[in-house]
Order: C-alpha cells, then sequence, then structure tokens
C-alpha cells in the first residue's frame, strides 16, 4: 500500500445514507440548454496527502475495493441531519472548486454539481463522501467524470427540510476498475448531477454553497455515512 501525509478535516456530524437512484457514468457530455451557471468558488489545501490501495481490482476484501459493498443501516425516526447547523460556504478536505449549472429549466431540469481538482496532486474519489442541499424529490442521480469509470455504485440518501430543499448524502465507490481509473488528475473535472422538478425551489448558490465533500484519506472507506441511515445501491 503506498502511503503519503494524512490530511485533516473535521464537520460537524456528517454520516450515513439511504437510496433510491440510478447510479451512472460516462465522460463529461458537452452542455445543451443551460439555463444559469453559478461562479465558481474553491476550497481544500493546495497539497493534500491521500493514503491509497495498490495492487489489482476484483478483488473482493482487497483495499482496492473496499467501498465496493455497503452496509445497510436503520434510518432514524428523525434524522440528525435536520438538527445540524446547514453549510453556508464550500467545504472539502482536498482542493477543489465547484460550481452548479441547471440545464432544462425550472419546471424539470438536471442540477449539476461540476468540480475541478484545483490542487497539486490526483483526487481519489473512491469512497468520497458528498454532502449538500437541493430541491426535493431528485429522480435521477449522475456521476460523470472526465476519466471513465466502470462498475459505480453508491450509498445516497434525501432527507427533506419539509421547505422544498432536501439534504443529499452520497458515498462514491466503484468496482472492477484500476486505481487511475477511480481518480480525478490535477485540473481535471467530475460532476454529479440530480434531475428532477421544482429546480426553482432553491437557488444554484444556496446549493453551490451547501456543498461539503470528503475524501477518503487514509483507506478506511470513510464513516462518515454510519448515523443517517444507508442502504447500498449497485450500477
Amino acid at each position: 500500500m503506498k502511503k503519503t501525509a494524512k490530511t485533516a478535516w473535521s464537520a460537524t456530524g456528517v454520516a450515513g445514507l439511504a437510496l433510491s437512484a440510478a447510479f451512472v457514468v460516462s465522460s463529461l457530455p458537452a452542455s445543451a440548454n443551460v439555463v444559469a451557471v453559478t461562479s465558481p468558488v474553491s476550497a481544500g489545501p493546495a497539497a493534500h496527502g491521500q493514503q491509497y490501495p495498490d495492487g489489482p481490482s476484483s478483488v473482493d476484501g482487497s483495499p482496492l475495493e473496499r467501498c465496493r459493498r455497503g452496509t445497510d443501516y436503520a434510518a432514524p425516526g428523525r434524522n440528525p441531519v435536520l438538527d445540524e447547523p446547514l453549510n453556508t460556504g464550500f467545504k472539502s478536505n482536498v482542493g477543489l472548486s465547484v460550481k452548479v449549472q441547471l440545464e432544462g429549466g425550472t419546471f424539470y431540469g438536471s442540477r449539476k454539481l461540476i468540480f475541478t481538482n484545483t490542487g497539486g496532486a490526483p483526487v481519489h474519489t473512491d469512497c468520497l463522501v458528498l454532502k449538500f442541499r437541493a430541491p426535493s424529490g431528485s429522480v435521477d442521480h449522475h456521476y460523470r467524470a472526465s476519466v471513465q469509470y466502470g462498475h459505480p455504485q453508491q450509498d445516497y440518501v434525501e432527507v427533506p427540510r419539509g421547505n422544498g430543499e432536501s439534504h443529499y448524502i452520497i458515498r462514491f465507490g466503484f468496482h472492477d476498475v484500476p486505481l487511475a481509473d477511480r481518480t480525478v488528475p490535477v485540473g481535471q473535472t467530475w460532476t454529479y448531477e440530480l434531475a428532477g422538478s421544482n429546480q426553482g425551489a432553491m437557488s444554484l448558490e444556496a446549493t453551490r454553497d451547501s456543498v461539503e465533500v470528503l475524501a477518503d484519506m487514509n483507506v478506511g472507506g470513510n464513516n462518515w455515512i454510519s448515523q443517517y441511515g444507508t442502504k447500498r445501491l449497485g450500477n
């Protein structure tokens, strides 16, 4: 196992997931019918270190496949995310920028969180956890990157806030691809996309500023997902 220095970061009570959406991977398509896009904001260190596994893929139990499978956790009666302070500024433990783009329209459209690796090293997105707020009732979710991936999975939960907005918490997992295909090179992009109605319920800027990213820094698989109720979704 190759190792580099750890990067420390903390956030107030974030964990867990439950699932109901397709997890699709492809190369980034050309944007079509863009309605609006925010300016980008940046967070995270210019230099980061990640411990990452070496060796072959497709071997159950190997560190490279540590997030291929997830543990189902029963959803609590009242999800604890509802009692946490709202995040109002982009946070990340690796160097990233993010902007939010709306395609289609406010009645029904795709809200895209577009990330760029602004750090000095590749970002390994396997086991990365993404948390943000967006309009409730998303019916379709896609992960896309400038490097094509294979056999993706995710842990996912939507927790409605009751005002037309929801908390979304996602942990990415990949299977059957080498380490290089689980990383985003310096200067390259990856996107998480939600499609659904009622896109006017929340501004793009509010979604952008709610985003928190926790990359797996120590091959631990990110236990940030254990308290919100988790169900595994395969590809």
